[in-house]
């Protein structure tokens, strides 16, 4: 897969495309259908186009917290036999262009086909419609995909990781949830207590319900099992944000200043403030033995 992360001025291609256009952020399984439709024309090469950072980032000017990064949503679909993947950086100046300028960007890179969503806009203040694409392209509307008559789509799964319901994420994004992120130092409480704990600085992710977790953890190329705290520990050092502290079970190695990546499995229980220092140590304990137990079932 060729990817092109760059200015919409700065993007070459001679060979005729067929283009899916949107953020897809987290590339849920309504994503993966437009993907797969887009792979589906043997007359063409396929090909993805997402903006970077998201468009509402930078019309509102405000950080939008999202399901993956570029670097996630590359390693996804280098693996779907893509051809092209056009990560295009949406500037204010990008934002202004014209619908008629996004249309002729289209066909300067030899797009002959689009495949889209029904509800998709393009161009300044969005008054480009798919009726002004099929003028210039031809055109596949992709219908949405619904789950219990409620469509699949972005902040359906964002809503989902506020419930905690990660069991239902990852059947709409075919995968567990995950995020990658650096190994950063904190306060060292797990250490002095007897659960070491890899501290995440987890950048932009959306990040699930506060809380207790099942995790996997990717260190290289090797997989964990762990336990995840994910919230302001209310009971020792307590945080106003939210931290991602996990205990790698059966690993001993310094990841400091090291990326590993965190994948949620299962939800255990609330993060709750105890009384004591032992009654924490005794629920770390039950969680750790239930991660084990549940993980034992899969």
């Amino acid at each position: 897969m060729i990817v092109f992360d760059t200015t919409y001025d700065k993007v070459e291609n001679h060979e005729p495309l067929t283009l899916a256009i949107g953020n897809f952020d987290g590339f849920h399984i309504g994503h993966q259908n437009i993907v797969s439709k887009t792979k589906s024309y043997k007359d063409t090469k396929s090909a993805v186009m997402t903006f970077s950072p998201h468009p509402v980032s930078v019309i509102t000017k405000t950080t939008l917290p999202t399901l993956m990064d570029n670097h996630d949503k590359t390693e996804f679909l280098s693996k779907t036999g893509l051809d092209f993947f056009f990560i295009i950086h949406f500037t204010p100046d990008f934002s202004k262009l014209s619908a008629y300028d996004f249309i002729h960007f289209l066909k300067r890179i030899n797009v002959k086909r689009i495949v889209i969503g029904r509800d998709f806009k393009f161009g300044y203040r969005g008054l480009g419609t798919v009726h002004d694409l099929e003028k210039y392209f031809e055109v596949e509307l992709v219908q949405d995909l619904l789950y219990k008559n409620v469509r699949v789509s972005s902040t359906y799964v964002k809503s989902l990781l506020d419930q905690g319901n990660i069991r239902l994420v990852k059947s709409l994004l075919g995968r567990s949830y995950q995020i990658h992120g650096e190994v950063v130092h904190g306060d060292k409480v797990g250490s002095l207590i007897g659960y070491p704990t890899a501290n995440i600085n987890y950048k932009n992710y959306y990040m699930p319900k506060v809380g207790i977790y099942v995790v996997n953890v990717r260190i290289g190329d090797k997989n964990y099992l762990g336990c995840a705290n994910l919230g302001h520990n209310p009971t020792l050092n307590y945080s106003t944000t939210k931290r991602l502290e996990v205990f790698i079970i059966d690993y001993n190695g310094d990841l400091y200043d090291q990326e590993i990546t965190v994948s949620f499995e299962y939800y255990l229980r609330d993060e709750i403030k105890f009384n004591t220092v032992e009654e924490l140590l005794k629920q770390i304990d039950k969680d750790v033995k239930e991660t084990i137990k549940l993980t034992r079932k899969v």
